[in-house]
């Protein structure tokens, strides 16, 4: 088996500091603001006054335009801001530079590559770059960017070596942690006769390999670890793994790797002229959720084509013409099955104007619609709200108030779970709504939890049912503590959690749980098109769209599945899904609390 095939390169666990999509440095640095401040220009001094302290340079540079260009390409970088980032380049000439920001330019330039997915163009401008020249929080940056792209690439060994390069700059002992699993990790994928060829390489990578080599054997029956470990250990006795970090890599508890995605049923094996058709805006106002459906059919497209020819996606704009037009216009081009639209406007059009010889797999929901070959899937809150009343029954409670936003989406959800806490046998006891724009929530918690039942002098067990974003939960939380005690649950709908973990800011929402999808939980969903894996892909994303790079994701394995999706249930990123009436696709979630401002999954609902 090839490097090149191995998709599965990126590592189960990969640094959970890394800042943006490329795995960066920001977040890591030992100084986090010590890499802004190096690039900050000096001011001019007009009058002879006591000279203030400077700020640190990097690049010992004099003042110019092209400092401050590169100034804020680095700071639009690190906010995730790519296009920026670009743009600031752009009004650099590159020839004008001096090697230190010669090889700082390069590097922005890998990581913009990257943030949109391109490995190998990553590839060619760290090669620009000259790395030893850099400060050590760039150098640090740059190693780890290497990894990632050779990573990205399958290549092992090489994104290895860049890693040992990486280790000798970390200090922090989490960091150097962080970077062992991650060696051993890229290593645990190769097979065992690659771990045994270290004859030709350096000392230090000959013991990483060697102890790959025993890690992946520990579970054969009869295997001695201890012993080989120990024998390891005197064999590379000065090794950066002969400390407390392999222990702890050892007591770590395993994650089941995901299965390879299926292929496409048969039938559908490539042939001339054949394609899978993506019908998506690129441009309006679902252009950038259109954006990231569509990295994550990319990625998952790329995964798949790696292990088996795959039929070419060809992609429509379904804001420029009629979406009827565009089905027929995509049979022509020789469409075998079409993804989207995702509008619920063209879906219902194409439904009502379109005999659909093909299979549409649409990427939303229009309730009361069924038509033969149309099957709609999309991040329904109708999932949502079943799986979190789920919980909440499955934890013993019996009555339940609900807090919605004052708007058509919070009366939807509102109605969802009304109708499915009520399926269940419960009672609503009470609502209420919100604006969205205020910040003091007293008064309503008040009406609201003053609604509690009492029996026989006892006041019973409450659900609490909201839906909020991250900024109103965060000011919703300290002002519920007061009411909140053991009787009372809080249960909050998806839209509390972006899928990016923020733990200063979400300290206070402790004790919320809620339901989402299985990708944004390592211990859910892994694997090569796991959250971490393709950190690249949605990284640069803003918060609302990150999980829907999901859906892509299982929008282009789920072709393959329509057939058996009825009778046997499909492990997506985005739940565990089934086919419900209307040839609807129908979503299990994981379940998950808020712990130290991180959500801490606690398994599907069954």
């Amino acid at each position: 088996m090839s490097d090149r095939k191995l998709a599965a390169i990126m590592p189960r666990r990969v640094l959970s500091c890394w800042f943006f999509g490329l795995l960066l440095l920001a977040a890591c640095s030992n100084e986090p603001t010590k890499n802004k401040a190096q690039l900050e220009v000096r001011p001019q001094a007009a009058v002879r006054k006591p000279k203030p302290v400077e700020p640190a340079r990097s690049y010992r540079m004099p003042d110019n335009q092209n400092s401050l260009h590169l100034l804020d390409a680095d700071t639009r970088i690190q906010s995730g801001d790519s296009q920026a980032a670009q743009r600031a380049l752009d009004k650099i000439n590159p020839t004008e530079l001096p090697p230190e920001q010669f090889s700082k330019f390069k590097l922005i330039e890998a990581q913009i590559a990257l943030s949109i997915g391109d490995a190998e163009q990553a590839l060619k401008k760290l090669e620009g770059a000259r790395p030893a020249v850099l400060v050590d929080a760039d150098q640090i940056n740059y190693y780890q960017s290497l990894a990632f792209v050779h990573a990205l690439l399958g290549d092992v060994v090489p994104s290895v070596r860049a890693r040992l390069k990486l280790g000798r700059l970390l200090l922090a002992p989490e960091q150097q942690k962080q970077n062992i699993i991650a060696i051993l990790d890229a290593l645990s994928i190769l097979p065992l006769e690659k771990l045994s060829s270290s004859a030709s390489v350096a000392d230090e990578l000959s013991g990483w390999m060697a102890l790959a080599k025993i890690l992946k054997q520990r579970e054969l029956p009869g295997f001695d670890t201890a012993g080989q470990i120990q024998q390891w250990r005197r064999t590379f006795p000065g090794h950066p793994a002969n400390a407390d970090y392999l222990q702890a890599y050892l007591s770590a508890p395993q994650v089941a790797p995901q299965p390879v995605p299926e292929m496409p049923a048969q039938g559908l094996t490539p042939t001339p002229g054949a394609t899978v058709a993506v019908l998506l805006p690129s441009s309006g106002p679902y252009a950038t959720a259109a954006k990231a459906i569509k990295d994550g059919l990319l990625v998952a497209h790329r995964l798949a084509a790696s292990a088996a020819p795959q039929l070419p996606l060809k992609f429509y704009d379904s804001e420029k013409a009629d979406v009827a037009s565009l089905y027929q216009q995509a049979l022509a081009d020789g469409a075998k099955q079409v993804i989207g639209p995702l509008v619920k406007e063209q879906i219902q059009s194409l439904a009502q104007t379109s005999e659909l010889t093909v299979p549409v797999l649409a990427l939303n929901h229009v309730e009361n619609l069924s038509k033969a070959n149309l099957y709609q899937f999309g991040l329904s809150p109708i999932d949502d709200a079943e799986q979190l009343v789920l919980k909440a029954r499955r934890d013993g409670y019996q009555n339940a108030v609900l807090l919605t936003p004052d708007s058509t989406q919070g009366t939807r959800i509102r109605h969802y779970l009304m109708s499915a806490w009520q399926a269940g046998g419960g009672a609503v006891i009470g609502m209420e709504s919100y604006d969205p724009k205020q910040h003091d929530f007293a008064a309503i918690m008040k009406s609201l939890l003053g609604a509690s039942v009492s029996v026989n002098g006892q006041k019973q067990a409450l659900a609490l049912f909201v839906s909020a974003t991250p900024e109103l939960a965060r000011e919703l939380a300290p002002q519920l503590k007061y009411q909140q005690s053991n009787a009372l649950g809080v249960y909050a709908m998806p839209n509390i959690y972006s899928g990016r973990q923020n733990p200063v800011r979400d300290t206070e929402l402790g004790k919320v749980q809620f339901c989402d999808i299985p990708w944004l939980f390592a211990d859910a969903y892994s694997g090569p098109l796991s959250q971490q894996a393709v950190q690249h892909t949605w990284q640069g994303l803003s918060d609302s769209q990150v999980k829907l790079v999901a859906l892509g994701i299982d929008a282009y394995n789920l072709m393959g599945q329509l057939g058996q999706l009825a009778n046997a249930p499909y492990a997506g990123a985005t739940g565990r899904l089934s086919l419900s009436g209307e040839n609807r696709v129908a979503r299990k979630l994981v379940c998950a609390e808020f712990k130290a401002g991180v959500p801490v999954s606690s398994g599907f609902v069954e």
